[in-house]
Order: C-alpha cells, then sequence, then structure tokens
C-alpha cells in the first residue's frame, strides 16, 4: 500500500510535553513533504494557535490544509482561508454553558477565533498560556452574538468527569463531547469531529481512506483514527485510543513516535 497523507494530532502526539516540535520531528515532516506526503495538522486547538506550529514545522507548502476545533473548521494556512466553519446552535450552547456554570465550571467560550471567558481562574489562566490564546473577559456571556464554535473547561480529571456526568442527559445526540486531554473537556457541534474533517480533506485532495495514517493519542482522536485507512496510537495514548487504533507504537510524543511512523512508513 502507497500511502500519500499523513495526518497528526498535536499535543500528546507530533509536540513533546513541553509543547515544542523537536527538531527530529521538523526533519522527518520536511523527509515526508520532499516525497510529495501530504502533512496534515488536526486538533482541537484554534486555528490561530494551530498556524504558530505550522510554521515552526518549516516552509508552509501552497495550499496546505489543517483541520481545528475537533474537525468544527478546515482552513487553508497560506494564505489563511476557513473553508469549513461548523457551530453550536445558540439556544443549544447557553443551555450547556448555564448547565455548567450551575456546577461553578470555569467555563470558556470560542467564537472562530475570539475566546472568552468571564472571570480569570488558575485553570483558565493555564489554558491561555497553553493554547496561546488571548482571552476576553465578559461581564455575561450573552454579550457574545450569533451561534459558538466551542465550549471548554480545563480542569482536574475528577472534575470534568464529573461535569460531563451531570450533563450528559442534557446534551445527549445534541452535540458531541470530548475529553481531548487528561484536563479538557470539549462541547463541539455534531458536525464537528476530526474524523469529518479528515474525510472532508482527503475528498478535497483526492485521496482515499485507504492512503491515509492517522495519528493519536487521545479520545478526540478516535473518529479520525477510524476514518484512515491506518489508524496509530502513541506510546502515550489513552486505552481507549489505542483500542480503536489499528496499531500502537512504542514510543511516546517525547520518543518521536510521529517521526519513527513517517521513516517506517514512507520511506
Amino acid at each position: 500500500m502507497k500511502y500519500k497523507m499523513l495526518v497528526s494530532d498535536l499535543d500528546g502526539t507530533l509536540l513533546d510535553s513541553g509543547m515544542r516540535i523537536p527538531r527530529e520531528i521538523r526533519e522527518a515532516v520536511a523527509f515526508a513533504r520532499e516525497k510529495g506526503i501530504y502533512v496534515i495538522l488536526c486538533s482541537g486547538r484554534c486555528y490561530i494557535s494551530m498556524l504558530i506550529f505550522e510554521k515552526a514545522l518549516g516552509p508552509i507548502p501552497e495550499g496546505q490544509l489543517g483541520i481545528s476545533f475537533n474537525g468544527g473548521s478546515v482552513y487553508e494556512a497560506l494564505p489563511v482561508k476557513i473553508l469549513t466553519d461548523y457551530r453550536l446552535e445558540r439556544g443549544l450552547a447557553f443551555e450547556i454553558i448555564d448547565g455548567l456554570k450551575s456546577l461553578g465550571a470555569p467555563v470558556l467560550v470560542y467564537q472562530c477565533a475570539d475566546l472568552y471567558a468571564e472571570h480569570e481562574t488558575p485553570d483558565i489562566t493555564a489554558y491561555r498560556h497553553s493554547s496561546m490564546m488571548p482571552v476576553t473577559l465578559l461581564d455575561d456571556f450573552n454579550e457574545i452574538q450569533g451561534d459558538i464554535s466551542k465550549i471548554l473547561i480545563r480542569s482536574g480529571k475528577p472534575v470534568i468527569e464529573s461535569l460531563e456526568l451531570s450533563l450528559r442527559d442534557l446534551v445527549h445526540g445534541r452535540c458531541g463531547v470530548y475529553f481531548s486531554a487528561h484536563n479538557l473537556l470539549e462541547y463541539c457541534p455534531l458536525t464537528a469531529n476530526k474524523g469529518l474533517g479528515l474525510k472532508y480533506v482527503r475528498d478535497r485532495l483526492g485521496i482515499d481512506a485507504s492512503e491515509v495514517i492517522a495519528v493519536g493519542d487521545q479520545n478526540n482522536d478516535i473518529p479520525m483514527l477510524r476514518e484512515a485507512g491506518l489508524g496509530v496510537a502513541v506510546g502515550n495514548a489513552t486505552d481507549e485510543t489505542k483500542n480503536a487504533a489499528d496499531i500502537a507504537v512504542g514510543e511516546t510524543n517525547d520518543q518521536f513516535a510521529v517521526a519513527k511512523i513517517i521513516y517506517n512508513y514512507f520511506r
């Protein structure tokens, strides 16, 4: 089988634990691109944050595509152009926001490239630094006009698991719910998942699913792994992600797992 595309998650997969792109990864991506392989980033991050890593990988190829907001938005990196923009309907979004606020959750709300909160908390400050996104503080989320890209909570694992359980009946069948890291819970449109984002990209480029390798570590990566011809979980992936993948490698994100995958399958 000749693979033509590599789709990789960012945090916990392509990035090391310090949220950096190691030299070994940059060299492997350059190697793949020289062979004509499409290397696509796919993340829960906003595209503004993702463009920082697009640039850090090296020269951005013409027509480079990326998948942000867990598949809620597909973008063209150079020049920046938003190709898809799926959102939570405003009424549903505020049911979720109000439910989370009633439970004392530190809520963050994305509307396209804008990130909002009502209070600055340690968790929100930490998310602002890790996402590399400025946070606009509002008196009330109702100041936001229009539909919502996604709702996010950063907190300890027991807290976000409790929040998800408390709102499960409210959102069942109405939106996508993802644990995108051990401390992140996200609510996204039903039309937004990484598998659907990948399908849009490969259809646009005329590439069959069998020609795609997808790599990830978290549960929000599972739709992407299933959409690819070969779904690969890195060594630090969750058990659910490893079980959903076709194969799991031993190397972690800190051991340049994506580089090993590139050299194994694209030589």
